[in-house]
């Protein structure tokens, strides 16, 4: 019988966000894959486990792929983690699951830290309907045409970005989204920590003479800011809230 692909959340930022069940299992299987084996390291000495530990990413993914998905068939449990949050999202990780899946290997999710779900709950902008986009495009004229297609989108808009476009995004957004309601979330769970919230004028004022550092979720909602509209599903005062 297969063993045990278990997805392991770990913490973004602050160490006390690892969970009793994540640091369980991180005790319990024969193997850790990681994307940095030095990086989780300091997270398993930590707390004093003396995990195996290899490495799993993006750049070797291919290559050892098949040697972890025999060791799940053949040996024994297996914990995977991202450099933070939770794998699979926005990484390698991903393609691991898939390929297990499609062998018969169970797969279980271990929930904890998340930087989306921080930087949306946090955020003040509608929560009922939203999409996650990933990273966004590298390129300008790409994400310029991204933008320009969420024009009048009612779900709120989640995007990771890497600090050296995190200026020129907020330009970008000035230029096809003048109206939207915008929130830049900065090193989640961490000590400098910061929501800025604003219109994209706004945002890229403050990127001009604030230079971008860490690590940077984007938000928006491009429905009027003005409009005074209730997202269908919020909370109208009526009822109580969560069922």
């Amino acid at each position: 019988m297969a063993h045990t692909l278990y997805l392991v959340s770990t913490p973004i930022g602050n160490m006390e966000d690892i969970t009793m069940r994540a640091l369980r299992i991180l005790r319990e299987v024969p193997l850790v894959l990681a994307e940095d084996t030095r990086h989780t390291r300091l997270l398993l000495d930590r707390f004093g486990i003396a995990a195996r530990c290899e490495s799993y990413h993006d750049f070797n993914k291919e290559r050892v792929g098949e040697r972890y998905l025999e060791f799940l068939e053949r040996e024994g449990d297996v914990a995977l983690v991202s450099d933070a949050g939770t794998p699979a999202i926005s990484d390698p990780g991903f393609n691991l699951a898939r390929d297990a899946i499609a062998r018969g290997i169970p797969v279980v999710p271990v929930p904890g830290a998340s930087a989306l779900l921080a930087a949306l709950v946090g955020s003040g902008l509608p929560t009922d309907a939203f999409f996650f986009g990933g990273f966004l495009p590298k390129k300008s004229a790409a994400r310029l045409r991204l933008f320009a297609s969420l024009a009048g989108r009612r779900e709120t808009q989640v995007f990771y970005v890497s600090p050296h476009q995190m200026e020129k995004v907020a330009g970008e957004l000035e230029r096809a989204l003048p109206g939207a309601r915008t929130v830049v979330a900065r090193e989640l769970t961490k000590k400098f920590e910061e929501f800025l919230r604003g219109t994209p004028e706004e945002i890229a004022r403050h990127f001009a003479s604030h230079p971008p550092r860490g690590e940077f979720v984007l938000l928006l909602n491009a429905r009027d800011a003005e409009s005074g509209e209730v997202p269908a599903g919020a909370d109208d005062g009526e009822g109580d809230g969560e069922p």
